[in-house]
């Protein structure tokens, strides 16, 4: 799959600065929130990969702030959603 298809975010990670691109596979609009469907780039043809769901934290002109969601109903909640807008997406929170 080209990844020329998705629009890509970049995390860079706290504790190494490593910076990982994220492809963005989905987006949902759930309790006026915004939230995103997202899979490591280098993991996006595996059909067994982890996609993580991100909660939108804040956003102005230039740049979006998305944050892991901790609350576990929500995770559910907004996992239910994602699921209704596609069948594909096989979701498991954990």
């Amino acid at each position: 799959m080209e990844h020329e298809e998705f629009e890509s975010i970049y995390f860079t990670m706290e504790d190494t600065e490593e910076e990982i691109e994220f492809i963005i596979l989905d987006h949902v609009t759930w309790n006026k929130e915004n939230y995103i469907l997202v899979i490591e780039a280098d993991k996006l043809d595996d059909e067994e990969a982890d996609a993580m769901i991100l909660k939108e934290k804040e956003s102005d002109t230039e740049d979006v702030v998305y944050e892991i969601i901790e609350d576990e109903n929500e995770m559910y909640q907004v996992a239910e959603k994602f699921r209704e807008l596609a069948e594909e997406y096989d979701l498991d929170v954990e």
